[in-house]
């Protein structure tokens, strides 16, 4: 697919050809690097240097699946049948799974574009979340149609600012010259969807509140600064099941604190990437490849795995609040809990595998960012009053005391009213000191997820 001069889509014969074989030779190309990642600009030089045609590849898919997306999306807005709503929102997931894996790899080149991998996994959660209900005999509610259009504008702004690299490469530059432009304009967009500049519907498939990053400042690194060398042991320590056969310094990263990156080689022949804060050593991530086997464990017994690893790494008061199984992995969001309040702002992610019970992977940015000592007043309105408010025909299960991040980088203690409406799963989120309901969030799930409360 192509754009005119306006700016409007044009299919091209042979695209989907190019686009399946080049999405093939992407999979081969993908390196085991976190996204959070910021390279040292002397190894960035020399590792996008030596990947221009791994990048360039990634950089022509990306523009077919976006293209992709918008198209699908375009055509949802004036598509009634089932059969074709249905496929078409099958299309747009899939091609928005091939967008994340392509912009995961030009991530390594040294730009952070998480905020562009975050939304394009949201559209396709969305999608595939209408069509299994389109699917199962439901329809699309007006709101859902007006969601998708507002995905269908975003979308195309998104796909529309790739046309700087392009220009680039029309001028016979190198790939990653032109994703020096992409770095301006590409991710100013993507940071807009994020963050709410620009609008589009806002959704959780991951748990409430999980990507909490409410400044850029690490409150809970502490400690002497660690050396890069000599860290295996701590490396062993982290990697704990593990047998590590050798452990090889890969780069150092300025990205919001600094850190150091590791390629670990297990016994098994398997690798593992470990990154750990320059200060104090603390676990930023880590993470090891995993052959998708049948569980043979429950989420329950996967959670309490996750929460004995966590506390043996020496974090305390870690409880598990969210878990959703993929592919016989369980990706469990764990947040510290004291004197019965849920601290969402503090969350680690572990994922665990069911087949045989081992962990697998880390990330603790959250944590690492938000976590510090805090005075929390006492609620002026009860639980009791909360119980009695008006919630619409909504099925209380739960509500417990819980600290929220909110825009601007504030957080306030609510009570957090769990329930079911209509087979669906909402958050109500109540100011312990006003009474207001200050936050409403519906949980996109699947028959795969759990919601441990």
């Amino acid at each position: 697919m192509l754009r005119d001069a306006s700016g409007r889509l044009v299919m091209t014969k042979g695209w989907k050809a190019f686009f399946i074989i080049a999405a093939i030779m992407l999979v081969a190309a993908i390196i085991v690097l976190s996204v959070f990642l910021g390279l040292s600009k002397s190894n960035e030089q020399k590792w996008m240097a030596n990947s221009e045609y791994n990048y360039e590849n990634a950089y022509y898919t990306l523009t077919d699946s976006l293209l992709n997306m918008e198209n699908g999306l375009s055509k949802l807005r004036v598509t009634s049948s089932e059969g074709l709503v249905n496929e078409m929102l099958v299309d747009v997931a899939m091609s928005s799974q091939i967008a994340v894996a392509n912009l995961t790899t030009l991530s390594y080149s040294g730009y952070d574009l998480s905020t562009a991998i975050k939304y394009c996994n949201q559209v396709g959660d969305y999608c595939k979340y209408l069509a299994h209900k389109v699917a199962t005999g439901g329809t699309l509610s007006d709101e859902e149609r007006s969601n998708l259009d507002a995905l269908y504008q975003s979308t195309y702004k998104l796909a529309l600012s790739l046309s700087a690299v392009k220009e680039s490469l029309v001028a016979g530059n190198m790939i990653i010259e032109g994703l020096g432009k992409l770095n301006v304009d590409f991710v100013n967009i993507a940071t807009g969807l994020v963050d709410g500049t620009i609008e589009y519907p806002a959704l959780i498939y991951d748990g409430a509140f999980s990507d909490s990053l409410s400044d850029r400042e690490a409150k809970a690194l502490s400690g002497e600064d660690i050396s890069k060398d000599g860290q295996e042991q701590r490396i062993k320590d982290i990697l704990s099941g593990y047998d590590v056969s050798a452990v090889e310094f890969i780069t150092e990263s300025s990205s919001g604190f600094d850190s150091f990156l590791y390629q670990v080689s297990l016994s098994d022949g398997n690798m593992a990437t470990v990154q750990i804060a320059k200060k104090g050593g603390a676990i930023v991530m880590w993470d090891t490849s995993f052959d998708s086997q049948e569980p043979k464990l429950s989420v329950e017994e996967g959670v309490e795995l996750a929460e004995q690893y966590i506390a043996k790494q020496g974090y305390g008061d870690m409880k598990g609040v969210y878990a959703c199984v993929t592919d016989g992995l369980l990706y469990v969001n764990m947040c510290f809990v004291k004197d019965d309040i849920v601290y969402y702002p503090d969350m680690i992610k572990v994922k665990v595998s069911l087949d045989d019970g081992k962990i697998v992977g880390f990330e603790g940015l959250n944590y690492i960012y938000n976590h510090t000592d805090r005075t929390l007043d006492k609620p002026t309105v009860t639980e009791g009053e909360v119980r009695n408010m008006n919630f619409g025909g909504l099925n209380i299960t739960s509500i417990r005391l819980a600290l929220i991040p909110m825009n601007g980088g504030s957080e306030v203690l609510t009570y957090e009213v769990f329930g079911n409406m209509d087979n669906y799963n909402f958050y109500v989120f109540v100011d312990a000191a006003t009474g207001k309901q200050i936050k409403v969030m519906q949980i996109i799930d699947s028959d795969e997820g759990e919601l441990l409360m």
